[in-house]
């Protein structure tokens, strides 16, 4: 009988997780019913200035919205509150429990609305997130870049079928126009979703010119097509993007300046992957920044080599004359593209695997007068602290927050109008 009765409490026991899983999903389930718009922002980069645009836009609009992002700095945001939450993480990292308690926190708030950067990678993840845990009726693909290929890839195809498998049942796609979007709207038509395609091009130098930091065209034709999707005014949505406060890791160009010092610091390591930073390479160029001789200083992650042989592909051949530092860890691919000659516009190559910020700043400070500091690759690891050794440089410090754009030009906002008018939302085919 003590045996039945030990095997009854163990039979009991093991039911608990269950049990308590059960009820989590039942809580979720009631808290969706009380938020009437939820946007998953999904795609490789630029979600979280998206997830920021949207989540700007729709409190521009009057809604009661929270946003969330997961990008250099995980943080939540509220539409009664200038001030941001940064949202603290378990030692186990990141796990989808985060985004039920994210939904639950919005609920009790009082929000109506929810816009959320997709915190998954892998496949299986991204459609229990989209499917199972936030059922956004709209989904933003920002993008389809080569990057998490070891989660996702090995192809730009298995990517786009990855991000295609979390388009919402009955709901909105907002996808760019690309090579994927036949499929993208292939996948909508069976799930009986509508398809809003975007394009870079309905969007002005001048209205870009508006935000006081940087942003990129591509991003604010997404934040405009979910707009759309939701019943938002065009007018609404472009007042409400430029007051979207950036993201830790918007690119920033920062003067260092100090007595035997002159020169800028372009923080591009939230770009993390080659065809965003060549992208920004550009931009750099065209703004008349500097770039005689750059010194760039490619930061590496031990769990993202494949990322990092990338760069020495795609990536840092095509710079032009540069000279080099690689710090962070498993620099290898770098290394070895360096003294096989494939990175042969380096000028001066500086290897720093392992080294401390002191070791490092020791080597890189006389590198600096007059020329231009590029960080690149990833800023975990040691890139934030690299980051802050380098406003210590300066004399006046750490620099302060952009200011959010406020009062645009009446003209600038009138002539983006009208450049919207034609803009069908890529229903016509």
């Amino acid at each position: 009988m003590d045996k039945w009765k030990l095997l009854i409490v163990l039979v009991l026991l093991s039911m608990i997780p269950l049990i308590l899983l059960i009820i989590e999903k039942i809580q979720n389930e009631r808290n969706l019913k009380k938020l009437r718009i939820r946007v998953n922002v999904n795609g490789i980069r630029g979600k979280s200035t998206i997830t920021r645009m949207i989540f700007a836009i729709l409190r521009e609009a009057g809604c009661q919205v929270v946003g969330k992002t997961t990008g250099t700095a995980a943080r939540m945001f509220f539409w009664d509150s200038e001030a941001e939450e940064e949202l603290v993480r378990r030692p186990r990292g990141v796990s989808i429990s985060e985004q039920i308690r994210v939904i639950r926190k919005a609920v009790k708030r009082g929000a109506d609305a929810l816009v959320c950067e997709c915190m998954a990678v892998r496949p299986d993840y991204q459609i229990a997130y989209q499917h199972h845990i936030i059922k956004a009726d709209v989904l933003a693909i920002v993008n389809v870049l080569e990057d998490h290929l070891d989660e996702m890839g090995p192809t730009l195809e298995q990517l786009a079928w990855a991000f295609a498998d979390t388009i919402p049942y009955k709901g909105v796609a907002v996808v760019p126009n690309c090579e994927f979007t036949p499929y993208f709207r292939k996948i909508a038509q069976e799930r009986g979703s509508r398809l809003e395609v975007v394009d870079p091009e309905i969007i002005s130098q001048e209205y870009l010119d508006l935000f006081p930091y940087k942003v990129f065209d591509n991003n604010c034709a997404m934040a405009l097509g979910v707009a759309r999707a939701l019943g938002v005014d065009d007018e609404t949505s472009l007042r409400g993007m430029l007051k979207a406060a950036p993201d830790p890791g918007a690119l920033q160009v920062i003067p260092l300046r100090r007595e035997g010092l002159n020169t800028w610091f372009v923080n591009a390591f939230a770009a993390n992957e080659p065809a965003s930073t060549l992208e920004i390479w550009e931009y750099l160029h065209e703004e008349n920044i500097p770039m005689e001789m750059p010194v760039v200083v490619m930061n590496c992650r031990p769990d993202r080599v494949d990322r990092s042989y990338q760069f020495a592909r795609d990536c840092l051949p095509h710079m032009g004359p540069i000279q080099l530092v690689v710090i962070g860890q498993m620099t290898a691919p770098i290394r070895r593209a360096y003294h096989r000659g494939k990175l042969a516009n380096v000028q001066v190559y500086r290897e720093l695997q392992g080294k401390s910020v002191k070791e490092i700043m020791d080597v890189l400070v006389p590198m600096l007068d007059g020329h231009v500091l590029v960080g690149v690759g990833n800023i975990h690891g040691i890139g934030e602290e690299f980051i802050e050794a380098l406003y210590a440089l300066d004399e006046q410090g750490m620099p302060g927050v952009f200011a959010a754009a406020s009062d645009p030009p009446a003209e600038v906002i009138r002539a983006q109008l009208k450049r919207l008018e034609d803009w069908d939302g890529g229903l016509k085919e």
